[in-house]
């Protein structure tokens, strides 16, 4: 079985898809948003509902689970002597009923797109650039859409979704960090241009921009997008330190032509979704 959260909902169990109507998605997300802890029944039916209450919900949550069960089918059985792959759980928690889902790990894409972008981290960080460029473009690939598009709505999908969002931020700065490193200055402007207009204020994309056109002979262009970066940051009220040193090389033409001399060190990656298992 595999899950596919990082867009819209896919589900496949023995490579063919799984079709599931609306309250079955929801139910599958809002137990995978869990990470395999129990969520009692009571408070598992208001996230069903649209309104966020779960009047008269109990029978109607049962047949659901009973119904995502069936769906999900061959994934949800041990074979051979060996555990499921996915367990949809029903335990008694103080007395109440709770759901729970257990998911190997390696059969979420967020879960393998966390650990490539982490593994694509420590190749950059001991400057295996290559490398580090190859896992980490594979990494970001994974994703389709916004994460968890299903349940974009919901209030128990928010953490999630700004995990990921963030854990994505990282792996795309990173893998265009990796490529500069590399001296691909020319190629990445266009992708550092995309990411501005996706996050303006983001002092490591303005940093790597400005690098690159600098690099690549447009030394005027690199002037005028760092005095607008420093501008936003200003704005922000935060420290614009590291861009006004980067805009002093820029001007004087003291710019060293390799390395990333302006830039803080990379940020550790967000933590996605991460399954029992």
């Amino acid at each position: 079985m595999d899950i596919e959260i990082l867009g819209p909902l896919i589900v496949r169990v023995s490579g063919q898809p799984v079709r599931l109507g609306p309250a079955l998605r929801v139910l599958l997300l809002a137990l995978l948003c869990a990470r395999g802890d129990l969520v009692p029944a009571a408070r598992l039916a208001g996230m069903l509902s649209e309104t966020g209450t779960s009047r008269g919900a109990p029978a109607t949550l049962r047949s659901h689970v009973s119904h995502l069960r069936r769906a999900l089918g061959d994934a949800t059985r041990a074979e051979h002597g060996h555990a499921s792959a996915v367990s949809l759980l029903t335990d008694n928690v103080g007395g109440a009923t709770a759901y729970a889902l257990r998911v190997n790990s390696d059969r979420v894409d967020a879960s393998r797109f966390e650990a490539g972008v982490a593994a694509g981290m420590r190749e950059l960080h001991h400057g295996r650039f290559d490398s580090a460029s190859e896992m980490l473009r594979a990494a970001v690939a994974l994703r389709r859409g916004k994460p968890l598009a299903d349940v974009a709505d919901r209030a128990f999908a928010q953490a999630e979704i700004v995990r990921l969002e963030g854990s994505y931020r990282t792996g795309r700065l990173a893998q265009v960090q990796a490529d500069v490193q590399r001296g691909l200055h020319r190629a990445v402007i266009g992708e550092l241009e995309a990411m501005t207009d996706l996050w303006p204020d983001d002092e490591m994309v303005s940093l790597l921009l400005v690098t690159c056109l600098y690099r690549s002979g447009r030394s005027a262009e690199a002037a005028r997008v760092c005095r607008a970066a420093i501008e936003i940051t200003l704005e922000h009220g935060l420290d614009p330190r590291r861009l006004t040193a980067l805009q002093f090389d820029v001007l004087s033409g003291s710019l060293p032509l390799a390395g990333l001399p302006h830039l803080p060190s990379a940020p550790l990656a967000s933590h996605a979704v991460t399954p029992a298992g």
